[in-house]
């Protein structure tokens, strides 16, 4: 039976992430799994996928290949199996990409026309230069899924889209800030981490580091190398 959980994104928008799972003799068979931008569009594809499902040996037949599996399961694999550190960002990025319909595609179905339409929704509500990073995220998952694992996805379709977003300017540079911060903005800055240190004593001591930061002018890297 078919279920719709709700899931916020960080835009402030709510995905609908609707499940089917299909169990035998206490057994899991078949589980699938869309996002969708609205509830009624989730439940009439619970609806469709069910009546599909129900069909004789329709579950056979819809399993994903360990070959071809959605890209959701390679990014999933790409994190299980890194032995480099994955950063907080670059991880959230993944997680919210597996929250996007293109995250239930199998790996081979995916064109360079796919991952444009998902870099125009990201567009949506992110800056150019923020899409690009999503993508480049996602190029890591590409670039070595077919040499590392054999899954079909194609290196091409990812460079194709790239070149497209950046005419299309989906994606780009960060825009130039041209101004400093003014006292004031400073003073909530700092009363902001001020209070965050008290509810959350373990979090990185952000108002040393603001002071600093703006007497020492060093970068935010050099900075945190410092021993306390």
């Amino acid at each position: 039976m078919g279920t719709i959980v709700e899931r916020p994104r960080r835009d402030g928008s709510v995905a609908y992430m609707a499940q089917i799972m299909i169990m035998r003799d206490r057994k899991i068979v078949h589980r699938e799994s869309r996002t969708f931008d609205r509830r009624p569009a989730a439940a009439a594809w619970i609806s469709k996928r069910e009546a599909e499902l129900a069909k004789p040996d329709a579950v056979l037949g819809v399993r994903p290949s360990s070959r071809n599996p959605t890209l959701a399961m390679a990014i999933d694999r790409y994190i299980a199996e890194s032995r480099r550190q994955i950063g907080r960002t670059k991880a959230q990025v993944l997680a919210t990409i597996k929250t996007h319909d293109i995250a239930d595609k199998a790996c081979a179905e995916i064109t360079s026309q796919d991952l444009v339409a998902f870099a125009a929704t990201l567009g949506q509500n992110v800056q150019a230069s923020t899409v690009g990073n999503y993508m480049s995220h996602l190029a890591a998952v590409f670039a070595i899924a077919r040499p590392a694992w054999g899954y079909p996805l194609d290196e091409r379709a990812i460079a194709d889209a790239f070149k497209v977003t950046r005419r299309l300017g989906l994606t780009g540079k960060s825009r130039s800030r041209e101004r400093r911060p003014t006292i004031a903005e400073i003073d909530r800055l700092l009363q902001h981490f001020a209070t965050s240190a008290i509810r959350r004593p373990g979090t990185n001591p952000m108002v040393p580091i603001i002071v600093f930061a703006l007497f020492s002018t060093r970068r935010l890297e050099e900075i945190t190398r410092i021993a306390w």
